[in-house]
């Protein structure tokens, strides 16, 4: 078995903060997104299949951004956060704070603006 030689830490800034980087990344992933702000009404539980269907009809209305790591994806924390905030939508609530019920309205309106996208 042959052991490795030691190495010098050649990158930029701190060794230690790019050790804790990709622990801060998997805490915002866990976190429901990027963004940890309370006010963002789009975070969303990734277990919950109506938040699922809620990404999927902003995909298929290409309301989506870029992302470094998976191309394109559902703009929860732009476009849906202020439609959540808008007066077009049925509940203006956090989504992580919605009932089952509630959530449906959600999705019965955005099947609305995935027709109308469709359309143009």
């Amino acid at each position: 078995m042959k052991t490795k030689s030691p190495y010098i830490y050649e990158g930029t800034g701190s060794a230690i903060d790019d050790y804790q980087k990709p622990k801060e990344q998997l805490i915002n992933i866990l976190q429901g997104g990027r963004c940890h702000n309370k006010s963002n009404y789009g975070l969303f539980d990734y277990k919950n299949p109506q938040h699922k269907r809620i990404m999927a009809n902003l995909r298929t209305a290409n309301i989506v951004v870029k992302s470094e790591r998976w191309g394109e994806v559902a703009d929860m924390t732009g476009w849906f956060d202020r439609f959540l905030k808008s007066d077009k939508s049925p509940i203006k609530k956090p989504l992580k704070e919605m009932t089952e019920k509630e959530v449906s309205k959600i999705i019965v309106a955005l099947d609305g603006v995935v027709i109308w996208k469709n359309s143009i």
